[in-house]
């Protein structure tokens, strides 16, 4: 349960104690008293969590940060601003520049910042009349204090982030979310247009089924790390399935199909590439090997080639140096005769335990290698590369 608003207003208006608190770590015991002296207990617990959050919020938020109000965990299930910009221009470039979006379950804000930056009007809703307080002030939005199954959406382009963490730990199933699946459908079936946050390992037929006939499910990926997947109903839904790269320089890529070809087949070559996860989880794998003209070893392991090097921001390129069957003690003779220090050990399915393998082929050289484990049909190969 987080403190009440003037709580939290109290500590922003008291420049002395935002200061004492910058670099403290809660932990800190003798810290913490010290404090404790001077301010009231909960003032000082509020104070201690809202430097915490704009510590974890740097990576998410940048600049923004440091002006953020939040709680650690609000922080934590944001939407980065980088992510959250992305997914507003999507709704303002469909919508128009005067889009008025309902933000259910917004948190602390984050996509709220991304919309009312894109000048989307936005009305923010939270159960929790902190958490509405908090996006309120970090989007410059209206906000309200309410239940999202309470709310009247019909007509109305909404947002919407439903809750995937408990006590119990993070949710993966669809069931386990709050609201559960019977809100979210009739919330998506009511709205003009819709965009559901998901989490990045739920069930794309479980998803479906939320949504009305023309409806879209992308798998979004930030700096090569897949963070979320979205559920588009309405006008922004434009293809079945999307897989969208945010890149560090903020560059976006974007691969979408209503197909998704079988990926061909073919023996390594001179190159391998590993594919961004976003790809495989929008099942788009095999329309990228169409794009670059490149097959895959195998259908499920995520691995193309190719005897040309092939420059896409979905693919990380491997110069392939020498494939053998996987013998830890052959391996790590070859790689000793090549003078190997670094060695990265990739796998798929949990072959081999990266860590470990990782610790033992490790040799005293200067060479970097990595080297991938993979069972290819009934056999089990090495396949050792540089990047």
């Amino acid at each position: 349960m987080l403190a009440p608003i003037d709580t939290w207003q109290r500590v922003l208006r008291d420049a002395e104690l935002l200061e004492a608190v910058r670099d403290v770590d809660a932990t800190d015991v003798a810290a913490v008293v010290r404090l404790r002296k001077r301010w009231p207990v909960d003032v000082v617990r509020v104070a201690l969590d809202l430097a915490a959050a704009r510590r974890k919020a740097r990576d998410k938020f940048g600049g923004l940060a440091e002006r953020l109000i939040g709680d650690p965990a609000g922080v934590e299930q944001a939407t980065s601003l980088a992510v959250a910009r992305y997914k507003a221009k999507r709704i303002v470039d469909t919508l128009g520049a005067d889009a008025d979006v309902l933000d259910l379950c917004c948190g602390i804000g984050g996509d709220a910042m991304g919309l009312t930056g894109c000048g989307a009007g936005v009305v923010a809703v939270d159960r929790d009349p902190t958490r509405a307080w908090m996006a309120s002030c970090n989007a410059g939005c209206e906000a309200v204090a309410a239940d999202v199954a309470t709310i009247d959406v019909a007509g109305r382009a909404i947002y919407i982030d439903p809750q995937r963490r408990s006590a119990a730990g993070r949710a993966w199933r669809l069931d386990d979310y709050e609201p559960g699946p019977d809100v979210l459908s009739r919330i998506v079936s009511s709205a003009s247009s819709a965009a559901v946050k998901l989490g990045p390992g739920v069930d794309v037929e479980a998803v479906t089924s939320l949504a009305p006939a023309s409806h879209e499910v992308e798998f979004i990926s930030e700096a090569g790390r897949l963070v979320q997947a979205v559920l588009w109903a309405g006008q922004p839904a434009t293809h079945a399935r999307r897989a969208t790269l945010i890149q560090a320089d903020g560059d976006v890529a974007t691969l979408a199909s209503d197909r998704s070809p079988v990926p061909q087949v073919a023996p390594a070559g001179r190159y391998l590439f590993t594919v961004d996860a976003a790809v495989e989880r929008a099942g788009l794998p095999g329309l990228l090997g169409e794009r670059h003209a490149c097959g895959m070893i195998h259908p499920a392991l995520g691995l193309f080639t190719a005897d040309v090097l092939i420059d896409s921001p979905w693919l990380t390129p491997f110069e392939l140096i020498e494939q053998m069957p996987w013998r830890r003690r052959t391996v790590k003779a070859w790689l000793r005769a090549h003078d190997a220090g670094i060695v990265e050990v990739k796998t798929r399915g949990r072959v081999v335990d990266t860590d470990k393998v990782q610790r033992d082929l490790r040799g005293d050289g200067h060479v970097t290698f990595t080297v991938f484990v993979l069972r290819v049909y009934q056999q089990f190969v090495a396949m050792i590369a540089r990047r």
